[in-house]
């Protein structure tokens, strides 16, 4: 889910639904996160959806389970 831009808590989320525990699903993140961190998933679907005004890229970024702190700190500065 990380590779295709999905935000830590939706992972986490489809985790727990397939039935592992919260303590490795924990490890799990943090071992996608060392890898293919929040930043680098939100600043790649920023880079793929240019055309989309800033409104609807914090909307998309949003539907994809990432902090809108996060979305707000990525996009200053950005013309989305």
């Amino acid at each position: 889910m990380a590779e295709k831009g999905w935000g830590d808590f939706p992972i986490r989320l489809s985790l727990e639904e397939l039935g592992i525990s919260e303590g490795m699903a924990d490890d799990a993140l943090i071992r996608v996160s060392k890898e293919f961190g929040e930043d680098e998933r939100i600043a790649m679907l920023i880079e793929k959806r240019k055309g989309l005004t800033r409104e609807k890229m914090i909307r998309f970024l949003a539907g994809r389970g990432f902090a809108f702190e996060k979305i707000l700190n990525k996009l200053d500065g950005v013309d989305a």
